[in-house]
């Protein structure tokens, strides 16, 4: 299950990896786009902060989910900077760094199964754990009762 998961995450989060450069730029080019209104680019800007600062809702400690909260927050943060444009200036921008609505809103989806199969890679993780951990304490306690029961009878 847990390589299988990890092949899916890579197969889910590579093609969103090689177009963040694309994203990186275009973000740069919202940020000079003089019909963006002042309000919208520091909604942009709010984004990459989120993504630059190291207080996060799901802290980069905990691996995979802390990167991917970051890259929805950038993600969500360049889809409403673009949706508040003139439609005309936004796929000018998308076309100019060989992105699209359609790229963008798959990108996002991307990112929410990844958050999803990781989640349920953990509690799988997380199950099997357990219940090895109880069957090591379920033998342990057997086998303390035995001995513990011995000594009675031998006293």
């Amino acid at each position: 299950m847990l390589r299988g998961a990890l092949w899916l995450l890579r197969l889910e989060l590579v093609p969103i990896l090689g177009r963040l450069p694309a994203y990186a730029r275009l973000a740069l080019a919202l940020l000079r786009e003089p019909a963006l209104p002042s309000r919208h680019k520091a909604l942009l800007v709010v984004g990459v902060c989120y993504l630059l600062s190291p207080v996060d809702l799901i802290p980069a400690l905990v691996p995979v989910l802390g990167q991917l909260d970051d890259l929805a927050v950038a993600l969500i943060a360049l889809r409403l900077t673009l949706r508040a444009m003139p439609p005309e200036v936004a796929e000018r921008h998308l076309t100019a760094h060989a992105l699209s609505w359609a790229r963008l809103d798959a990108d996002l989806a991307r990112v929410g199964r990844s958050g999803r199969l990781v989640v349920r890679a953990g509690l799988w993780a997380g199950e099997r754990l357990a219940r090895g951990a109880w069957r090591l304490l379920c033998r342990s306690g057997t086998a303390l009762l035995d001995r513990s029961a011995a000594r009675h009878l031998t006293a």
